[in-house]
C-alpha cells in the first residue's frame, strides 16, 4: 500500500500515520486518536480487564464479561457502580445495601410502621400507646382515655358505696303497669343517683330497657324505649348533662330469664344501668 504523500507517515509503515502511536498505522486502527491494544484493533483496555472500552460498561474498573465489565464486590446482583453499599450485600430495592432496623426493635425498615420508635410486630413495628397515661396500654385499658389501675383494666374503681347507689337505683326502679311512669317510690334511689353522676363528671350512663314477651314485639320495644327514657329525662332534671346519658332499648330481645313463668317475665321487666368510661 502506497499512503497519500499530503498524510505524514512512518517509514515503517510506509509512509503511513500512526496518530496515536500506538504502533498500530491508523487504517488497520479502530481507534486511531486513542492508544489500544492490537487484539483489540487499537482500542484500549483501560482496566485491563479483557473487555475493550467501547464494550465495556465500566471501562475504568475491571470486572467479568457477565457483567458487561462491571465489578459487582458483595456479589449481590447489583454492579459496584450502582450500588450504595458496594461491599456488603443487599437487595436492589435498597440500592444493594441491606435493609437497616433504626430503632433495633427487630423488624427492618421496610416493614416498621414506626422506624425509629421501637415496638412489637404485632402492631408493625410501634410502640402501643397509653393514651390516659395509666400505665395500662391502650390494647389493654377497657377505658382508653379515663385513667384507671391495671387490676381493673385501665377503668377508674367504682367504691363498694357507689356500687350500692346503683344497685339501689336499679332494683328499686318501678313504673306504674304497662307505661313509663315512674313510681315515686323509685325517686329517693334515683335522687342518690343524679347526685352521684353529678359528682362524678368522668362518669357517663347507659339506660337500657327491657321487656317480657308479653304482647307484641313491635309494642314491647316502644315500650323499652319510653321508660329507659324517662329514666334518663328524670336523671337530666336533675342536673345531669344529657350528653353523659344513653338511652337503650331492646323489648323483648334480651331476656335473663324464662318469659314462661311468672317470676322470669318478672325479672325480664327490667331498666339496667351500667356506668361507662371513655
Amino acid at each position: 500500500m502506497i499512503c497519500v504523500l499530503k498524510l505524514p507517515g512512518l517509514l515503517a509503515f510506509k509512509g503511513c500515520p500512526d496518530t496515536d502511536n500506538d504502533s498500530i498505522m491508523d487504517k488497520d486502527d479502530d481507534c486511531p486518536n486513542v492508544p489500544g491494544l492490537l487484539a483489540f484493533k487499537g482500542c484500549p483496555d483501560t482496566d485491563g480487564d479483557g473487555i475493550k472500552d467501547l464494550d465495556d460498561l465500566c471501562p475504568n474498573a475491571a470486572g467479568p464479561k457477565a457483567n458487561e465489565g462491571c465489578p459487582d464486590t458483595d456479589k449481590d446482583g447489583l454492579f459496584d457502580y450502582l450500588d450504595e453499599c458496594p461491599e456488603v450485600p443487599g437487595p436492589k430495592d435498597n440500592r444493594g445495601c441491606p435493609w437497616p432496623d433504626t430503632d433495633n426493635d427487630g423488624i427492618l425498615d421496610k416493614d416498621d410502621d414506626c422506624p425509629n420508635n421501637p415496638g412489637p410486630k404485632s402492631n408493625n413495628g410501634c410502640p402501643y400507646a397509653d393514651t390516659d397515661s395509666d400505665g395500662v396500654l391502650d390494647k389493654d385499658d377497657d377505658c382508653v382515655n379515663t385513667p384507671g389501675p391495671k387490676s381493673n383494666n385501665g377503668c377508674p374503681e367504682i367504691k363498694e358505696e357507689e356500687q350500692e347507689i346503683l344497685n339501689t337505683a336499679f332494683e328499686n326502679l318501678e313504673f306504674e303497669s304497662g307505661k313509663n311512669i315512674i313510681k315515686e317510690v323509685s325517686f329517693p334511689s334515683l335522687e342518690e343517683l343524679a347526685n352521684l353522676l353529678i359528682k362524678k363528671s368522668d362518669w357517663k350512663i347507659t339506660i337500657a330497657g327491657h321487656t317480657d314477651n308479653v304482647g307484641s314485639a313491635k309494642t314491647n320495644l316502644i315500650l323499652s324505649k319510653k321508660r329507659s327514657q324517662a329514666v334518663a329525662d328524670y336523671l337530666e332534671q336533675r342536673g345531669v348533662n344529657s350528653s353523659r346519658v344513653f338511652v337503650q332499648y331492646f323489648g323483648e330481645e334480651k331476656p335473663v330469664a324464662d318469659n314462661k313463668t311468672k317470676e322470669g317475665r318478672q325479672q325480664n321487666r327490667r331498666v339496667e344501668m351500667t356506668i361507662i368510661f371513655e
